[in-house]
């Protein structure tokens, strides 16, 4: 049975819906270090796979362009400051704040050494925390990826139309 939590404790720190976190993570694709929104956690296995998953999702700021970082974080501090009880989800995250989809990462915390130096970000040093981000930004990277592969899908879709049968990938 697949369970999502929208509190998790990592290594004696209570990971809360909404709230920001630090750390250090060891299977990074492009950042080591992220800071993140913390969305929710998973656990358990997947009904129709049968795989395991045992992550956390979090909004990377550094997958945000600079402009919506500020902005998104400036929205975000005045809605976590009227009420401390969030429970932000991948669905009310693409209703509110579209822009924000490519941002939305997983880490693993099995196995525990994957998250080290795992570090709440207070409330009122959140600025402070998305001004430290401000020199890596991934946005970017993510937008050419996506790219890519729309391209690839045209570029597959094309081929089906002149010979009626999908190309082999390689």
């Amino acid at each position: 049975m697949l369970r999502r939590q929208f509190t998790k404790k990592i290594k004696n720190i209570k990971m809360k819906s909404g709230n920001a976190y630090s750390f250090r993570y060891v299977a990074w694709e492009n950042d080591p270090n992220p800071t993140i929104i913390f969305l929710n956690a998973f656990s358990g296995n997947h009904p129709n796979t049968g795989r395991q998953w045992r992550f956390i999702q979090g909004l990377n700021l550094t997958y945000i362009s600079r402009q919506d970082r500020k902005r998104f974080v400036k929205d975000w501090q005045r809605i976590l400051g009227n009420t401390k009880d969030v429970k932000l989800t991948y669905k009310k995250v693409s209703i509110k704040y579209p822009y924000l989809i490519n941002s939305i990462r997983r880490y693993f915390y099995t196995p525990s050494y994957y998250i080290t130096n795992l570090q709440e970000i207070p409330w009122d040093q959140m600025e402070k925390a998305i001004v430290s981000t401000w020199s890596r930004d991934f946005s970017k990277k993510v937008k050419t990826s996506l790219l890519n592969k729309f391209r690839r899908v045209l570029g597959r879709r094309k081929q089906f139309k002149k010979t009626g049968k999908f190309p082999r990938r390689k």
